[in-house]
């Protein structure tokens, strides 16, 4: 499996605070099955800007200490991007900030709200040829509070990743059952670690995975946490399916007082 959304650069953001613990949280990964891991430190107006050419550089110092130890695992270069209107003049130039160089793009909704220009913002990059992977959907509370905003943007093309930390209840019951309600509707393309340290957020993926197939079989997962990152990372087209009318793991309750239960 392929890990999408890591923060396993040292001193770049909030993540792995030097090489060592960028070391030991590769370690993990590779002692947990992963067989790739992008590294997409964040890119926040006003708070962290990495340039390109850092993250580039940065990468590539990471994988040759990687493989002086002998861990086995390539290192992809990507960013996490914060959706923020003047952030789309930094985004021009071949690949920049984008999953290994190609035609995928993490993004980030800020966390309390979804900016009026969101739409404009996946049409911009869209229209440059990129394609926005939205980063832990299930987190957001607008979009708990309304699911279908989620759908009509993978039905414009957006995809969407999930956290393993969020599938597996380590951020809350609201969030896992949102993670839920999203993998049951067929509205999470790719999963991440979204991993920061060594203990909690780590790069373990597998826990994860196995509650994934508990939901929707082998055959779903797979294409999640290899087919479609492979397409991916190589700027191959990932079939998206359409969302249709998102089904609610309620019978005798209405949908409101589900939502409404999870977010009150």
């Amino acid at each position: 499996m392929f890990d999408l959304h890591s923060h396993i650069i040292p001193g770049i953001d909030d993540g792995a605070k030097d090489m060592e613990m960028s070391l030991a949280m590769l370690q993990i990964a590779v002692d947990n099955g992963t067989k790739g891991i992008v590294a997409t430190p964040h890119v926040i107006e006003g708070e962290w800007l990495p340039s390109w050419d850092r993250i580039l550089t940065d990468c590539d110092t990471l994988q040759k200490e990687v493989q002086k130890l002998g861990i086995e695992i390539p290192i992809y270069p990507g960013g996490e991007v914060a959706i923020h209107i003047d952030i789309l003049e930094k985004l021009k130039g071949p690949g920049a900030y984008c999953i290994n160089s190609g035609r995928y793009m993490l993004v980030e909704l800020p966390a309390t709200h979804i900016p009026n220009f969101t739409d404009e913002f996946f049409f911009t990059l869209q229209a440059r040829g990129i394609t926005p992977i939205l980063a832990h959907p299930e987190r957001h509370p607008e979009l708990a509070k309304k699911p279908e905003i989620l759908g009509e943007w993978i039905n414009r093309g957006v995809l969407a990743q999930v956290n393993g930390t969020s599938i597996t209840g380590r951020m809350g019951e609201r969030v896992m059952k949102m993670a839920e309600l999203f993998i049951t509707n067929g509205m999470v393309h790719v999963l991440g670690s979204d991993a920061h340290r060594i203990h909690n957020r780590n790069t373990k993926l597998t826990t994860a995975v196995t509650r994934m197939v508990e939901l929707i079989g082998k055959e779903a997962t797979e294409k999640i946490i290899k087919l479609n990152a492979d397409h991916i990372l190589h700027s191959r087209e990932v079939n998206i399916k359409e969302v249709g009318e998102i089904k609610y793991p309620t019978k005798n309750k209405s949908v409101i007082k589900w939502l409404s239960k999870l977010w009150k």
